[in-house]
């Protein structure tokens, strides 16, 4: 079975008032996710990354997706028990304000659980279109004191995994050229939105991003901005921000359970598959497998072809 590494996943387990945002009526721009709100466990993510796809999964990104927002630390915790459980080999990237004054506290709590490995604050913002809001101010990354704790990720050895909107893109350009020291991974290729406005910034600050060394993108999450999409239709997506970054810069993640809105797991990575199929094996391996193990210092042997 072919090896992979799935780069953005999520873990949940729904009740007692946790992931306030499973209960929240607002819409989002990924759609309605009531069908997905219910637990996700790692036993649920082995099993379908492995039924009929002729993938084994070798190790896995875990993204924070706020279990508790007062204490993301227990998410992490938590989802460091469920690795262990299974014996996975996982990196977890938990929540953290990195304006909030308790920091560095926060992130040594983080650091209690072995697998802890960077930050995801999610800093989508639209001034008008509330869908396109997935935090609640649109300055952090002008913020000085958001700034200062960015700088401190890097000085820790910890990566940042970065999710805006398109037009956001100028403003994070900033923030990673003037701290090169903190690596970064674009979340879900960019969110490429369809209307020409939106992929023109997206065209424009990708081939920024992909000029700093420590900037990374993950191809996933296009059933959020393309329900329907194939590899056909996102071929051209892929071949830019190959353009961009190269082989060695790029993974691929499911975004599961929420890209199972869309399509079952093994369609995702037959997708993959076929987007990759011209490159060369050890690119594929990079891809698959391991620029993830490398980036997010996952303790899995590394495979030779993907």
């Amino acid at each position: 079975m072919t090896p992979i590494i799935d780069a953005h996943h999520h873990l949940w387990e729904p009740g007692d008032g946790r992931y306030p945002w499973m209960q929240a009526a607002a819409p989002k721009f990924m759609g309605d996710t009531r069908p997905v709100c219910r637990p996700y466990r790692i036993e649920d993510l082995c099993a379908e990354a492995e039924r009929g796809t002729g993938l084994r999964l070798a190790g896995s990104v875990h993204l924070q997706c706020g279990r508790n927002p007062a204490r993301p630390a227990e998410e992490t915790a938590w989802v460091q028990a469920q690795a262990d459980r299974r014996g996975l080999p996982v990196a977890i990237v938990g929540h953290a304000n990195l304006a909030d004054p308790a920091l560095d506290a926060l992130l040594d709590a983080h650091a209690a659980s072995a697998g802890f490995r960077g930050v995801r604050q999610m800093l989508n913002w639209h001034d008008s279109d509330e869908r396109l809001r997935l935090c609640d101010r649109g300055d952090y990354l002008r913020d000085a004191q958001w700034q200062a704790g960015f700088a401190r990720l890097g000085a820790r050895g910890l990566s940042f995994d970065l999710q805006v909107n398109p037009w956001q893109l100028p403003a994070a350009y900033a923030v990673a050229s003037a701290h090169p020291d903190t690596v970064v991974v674009i979340n879900h290729a960019g969110l490429p939105f369809a209307d020409e406005a939106a992929r023109r910034a997206w065209r424009t600050g990708m081939a920024a991003l992909g000029g700093l060394p420590q900037v990374h993108v993950k191809f996933s999450g296009l059933g959020m901005v393309d329900p329907g999409w194939t590899a056909a239709s996102v071929q051209p997506l892929f071949d830019t921000l190959l353009e961009c970054f190269g082989p060695h810069r790029m993974m691929f993640g499911s975004n599961f359970p929420i890209d199972r809105l869309y399509r079952r797991y093994a369609e995702v990575y037959a997708h993959y598959a076929a987007l990759c199929a011209h490159l060369d094996a050890h690119a594929r391996n990079a891809l698959f497998h391991a620029n993830a193990r490398r980036v997010y210092r996952i303790d899995t042997p590394s495979s030779t072809a993907a």
